[in-house]
């Protein structure tokens, strides 16, 4: 009998046995399919029976041992009674088993909405629950839907009536700007009784966006000043009433501005005209160099947002220019550029991870 050389430190390495070559690897934690992730028919997903799963609860692994000890003593001591106590307890388990089951049997999930927030607040997604019409829908009660990162947080609920739909809100904090995809939800049932804990998952395509965190205590908006026919330059007051020019000659005292005169240090005068103002660039490269990236893009949002509707605002950053506007879309477009800096805004949402 032949005995294997011990190898030393020299020798070369064994070669591996090879694979007999019908034979198939052994799949890997890793594998596509053990993800069990399915992509949603326009927007919606079904829980159906080959995606839904079903497990005693701690309550219902206590009523099992009872149930068992009742047995064991009905057989023990031959008692009609409790043979009988077991049985319809054991009857009414089962029953509660396809109730939990049957919760969520055939309802349907989908996105509804998500709305855009500031880094720091919670992005709140809204899915749309539905379950099946007919006279012999049952009545979905105790519906949960929890994520991944709300370990330990109280899951989001509801209860629908016969054919009827609902709202069911997720909240997850925020952390970076971007686009924040939501990720797998897991809805889940207790009832009736807590004796059985039925669940599924839904991989919706649905994201929020989260904007810069605007700069608190943020300098005033850099107005450029603008040449009027004269030749002088005027600027916008800070109430946004009058604009300001420099004083010339014979100006009334009544057009004096006292008070920004004296913060600015040379003699200005009101114009007397209201209700326009000029545009106002919010630049990139017009910031201290000290500021870092981020700074800057917190900088320009709280701008952004200190513009509200009455000034006309552009933006220019490295790669990206908005021309001046105003009103709501045109906010929200500015934004979304500095939410998806050094991309371009319009882009596409991610899809939710696996």
């Amino acid at each position: 009998m032949s005995r294997s050389r011990p190898l030393s430190p020299h020798s070369p390495p064994r070669p591996s046995p090879a694979r007999a070559p019908g034979r198939k690897p052994w799949p890997s934690a890793t594998a596509p399919w053990l993800r069990r992730r399915r992509a949603p028919r326009q927007g919606v997903v079904t829980l159906d029976r080959q995606h839904l799963y079903i497990l005693p609860s701690r309550a219902g692994l206590g009523f099992a041992l009872l149930l068992l000890a009742m047995l064991l003593t009905s057989l023990n001591y031959n008692i009609s009674l409790g043979f009988a106590l077991t049985f319809l307890l054991g009857g009414i388990g089962m029953a509660c088993m396809w109730q939990a089951y049957r919760n969520l049997l055939d309802m349907t999930v989908a996105g509804a909405s998500a709305a855009p927030v500031f880094v720091g607040e919670s992005a709140a997604f809204s899915l749309r629950v539905a379950g099946v019409a007919g006279d012999d829908a049952p009545v979905r009660i105790g519906i949960e839907a929890t994520l991944p990162a709300q370990a330990g947080a109280p899951p989001a609920s509801l209860s629908l009536a016969r054919g009827t739909a609902g709202t069911l809100t997720l909240r997850l904090p925020t952390s970076r700007r971007g686009w924040l995809a939501l990720p797998r939800v897991t809805l889940s049932s207790r009832f009736p009784f807590n004796l059985f804990r039925v669940w599924s998952y839904a991989d919706l395509p649905l994201a929020a966006l989260v904007y810069p965190l605007p700069e608190a205590g943020a300098p005033p908006l850099p107005f450029a000043t603008q040449a009027d026919e004269d030749g002088a330059s005027t600027l916008v007051s800070d109430d946004g009433t009058d604009q300001l020019r420099r004083y010339r000659s014979g100006d009334p005292l009544h057009r004096i501005a006292w008070k920004h005169s004296a913060r600015t240090g040379r003699w200005l005068s009101r114009t007397g005209q209201s209700g326009s103002q000029p545009s106002c660039w919010l630049e990139w490269h017009s910031m201290p160099p000290a500021l870092g990236n981020e700074a800057r893009l917190s900088r320009l949002c709280a701008w952004v947002l200190a513009a509200g509707d009455a000034v006309e605002i552009g933006l220019r950053l490295p790669g990206v220019e908005i021309a001046p506007g105003r009103g709501g879309p045109h906010r929200r477009a500015c934004l979304e550029a500095l939410a998806l800096w050094p991309g371009k805004p319009g882009q596409p949402a991610p899809e939710s991870p696996r």
